[in-house]
């Protein structure tokens, strides 16, 4: 279940092994503020979910999920939560841990926050179950088609817009053309 500590041909292990449903060890950004005296708090090492791993910019990077042990009722139709014996033995995870598919980052797999798991060279710690797996996908979806309907309101947004913006230079042009023609008929008129 766990995936072995060793380099492939000089790529760092984390680069060469790690896929979709891989939980592993990252010091995962937050937004809170720093308690005062903290100059720059670093983030706390926990586990995350890989929901996904691509090539971005000639770059190869991962879409991370937030994980936290917290229960609360935030976020919960896209969470992936590890709660079962089996399903956190498989995760490598030693309580139950909740995934939150709404709170994640994109990051370079070769970025710095990762932490190689206890006597290991990776942080991958382990890996979603096939129940666990089909959640997130599940969850994945779901985030893509709110994307993607979006991004469709964005488009006809600015579709709806560029055509109120013809209709207003068509109505200007008009409008001249009016006036233009009405000073051309006041000035035959006065001849």
């Amino acid at each position: 279940m766990f995936h072995p500590p060793k380099a492939v041909r000089g790529i760092p292990l984390c680069q060469a092994e790690l896929r979709r449903g891989d939980i592993v060890l990252l010091r995962f950004p937050i937004a809170e503020v720093p308690h005062e005296g903290d100059e720059a708090a670093t983030p706390k090492l926990r586990p995350c979910l890989v929901l996904e791993v691509y090539e971005r910019l000639g770059r190869r990077t991962a879409s991370i999920a937030y994980g936290t042990s917290a229960q609360t009722r935030a976020n919960r139709g896209y969470s992936i939560i590890a709660a079962t014996k089996s399903g956190m033995e498989t995760a490598g995870l030693d309580r139950p841990t909740r995934f939150v598919g709404l709170r994640r980052i994109t990051v370079g797999l070769d970025q710095s926050g990762f932490e190689p798991a206890e006597g290991t060279a990776s942080p991958i710690i382990g890996c979603l179950d096939a129940d666990l797996c089909e959640r997130m996908n599940a969850v994945h979806a779901r985030i893509q088609a709110e994307a993607d309907i979006a991004r469709e309101m964005r488009r006809e947004r600015r579709e709806k817009q560029r055509r109120w913006q013809q209709e207003e230079r068509d109505f200007l042009e008009r409008n001249r053309a009016l006036q233009a023609a009405s000073q051309k008929n006041k000035g035959h008129a006065h001849d």
